[in-house]
């Protein structure tokens, strides 16, 4: 990612789906807050506008390569995406077991929505 003017929309696009793949899983949860996404991708494209970077969202979850997932079980409503891939996801999920010492509220909510995902992506049903 290197900062220029006039991004194409391919690159803005393969920036998103880098930074979601490289800020998930390991140490940190299977899933990240859609903020900072598009906070870290407008900073390596600062004369792009958010609304480029949101339109590369929802390309990527339209196509099939992120899942995007607005959970408004707390007092603030959260959007959070992951690659959606039932193993890179299943990857993702062993990572964070594996490595976090402790889980957060939003690790865990992360966690869940993530399992909950895999299954549908896999045709599991709890029922």
């Amino acid at each position: 990612m290197s900062n220029q003017t006039d991004a194409s929309s391919k690159e803005i696009y393969d920036s998103v789906l880098g930074y979601v793949e490289h800020n998930t899983g390991g140490p940190q949860p299977p899933l990240i807050h859609e903020a900072p996404v598009v906070a870290s991708v407008l900073w390596s494209y600062p004369d792009e506008h958010p609304s480029r970077v949101r339109s590369a969202i929802a390309a990527a979850t339209s196509r099939g390569d992120l899942v995007r997932v607005t959970d408004d079980s707390g007092d603030h409503e959260r959007t959070y995406l992951g690659i959606d891939d039932p193993d890179d996801l299943e990857r993702k999920i062993r990572e964070y077991h594996n490595r976090s010492e402790r889980t957060t509220r939003n690790g865990a909510l992360c966690l869940n929505i993530a399992n909950r995902r895999v299954d549908d992506l896999r045709g599991e049903d709890d029922e």
